[in-house]
């Protein structure tokens, strides 16, 4: 997926990396907590499109989405997840898995 900032690497995410992406209210709270608990993101004062609870390297992660144009999506920011107190009543709720193979 490739980066919202120019010149900055891609984010790999394997196939079979587990994920989900936030419904609009959690993606609210979840967009509200990051602003409290990091004032440099707060600063960036966009709103993402979308926001994945994705494993890698098997640790949960927050990646925030924003539409980029005409290319689609890309990510702007990563924030662990064990950071967040309400990331286990989501994982619950949200059962990340794997990605569906494509035929």
């Amino acid at each position: 997926m490739p980066s919202c900032v120019s010149g900055s690497p891609p984010l790999r995410v394997p196939a079979a990396a587990e994920r989900a992406t936030l419904d609009a209210a959690d993606r609210n709270r979840f967009e509200e907590a990051a602003q409290s608990r990091y004032p440099m993101y707060r600063r960036g004062g966009l709103v993402p499109a979308h926001v994945l609870l994705l494993r890698r390297g098997g640790r949960w992660q927050y990646v925030t989405l924003w539409r980029s144009g005409t290319s689609g999506l890309c990510f702007s920011a990563v924030f662990a997840a064990e950071r967040f107190d309400f990331t286990p009543g989501w994982l619950a709720k949200y059962q990340p898995r794997a990605a569906d193979p494509v035929d």
